[in-house]
């Protein structure tokens, strides 16, 4: 996605935007199928360009424990500093130098490494979920299993001759 920031003139600038999930290459694309939601702040001062920009979409992820698909929404806020032309300020910090010359700014690179750097580590419908019965693998947040009932660790089989 491209903003265009040849006439911009100083100052805060912001704009909004909703764009088709397809049109940014994500990480992970079946994850965020519905389309994104842009916030876009722009703060202009001489040959600077700090983005802020709030990403809103709803996810559709699998619960790593029982497997149920579910959706759930996801937003971010990311912050970019471009610069035109030469820096200097400190290597250290994370400006994009672009040409002098530069019309416009993808912004593209930023969502698609936001989208990899705060994906959820574990998926989780909800923070009870009970998972899969580890032997008949039944989804234990539907239904009940027995198995637990009728087996017994081949290892303690004597000690069961003890309880009689």
């Amino acid at each position: 996605m491209e903003i265009f920031i040849q006439n911009l003139h100083e100052g805060i600038h912001e704009l909004e935007e909703e764009i088709p999930a397809g049109q940014i290459e994500l990480p992970e694309r079946e994850l965020y199928p519905n389309p994104l939601k842009l916030k876009i702040f722009i703060d202009k001062l001489e040959n600077i360009f700090r983005f802020k920009i709030r990403i809103s979409t709803k996810a559709h992820y699998t619960c790593d424990r029982c497997l149920d698909e579910f959706d759930q929404d996801f937003e971010i806020m990311i912050e970019q500093i471009y610069q035109l032309g030469h820096s200097e300020l400190d290597e250290d910090e994370e400006i994009e130098l672009l040409p002098e010359d530069t019309r416009e700014i993808d912004i593209s690179p930023a969502i698609s490494e936001a989208f990899l750097i705060n994906r959820p580590i574990k998926l989780l419908c909800n923070e009870t979920c009970r998972g899969l019965c580890v032997d008949c693998g039944t989804n234990l947040n539907h239904e009940k299993c027995n198995c637990a009932d009728k087996k017994i660790d081949p290892r303690f089989e004597k000690l069961k001759s003890l309880l009689k």
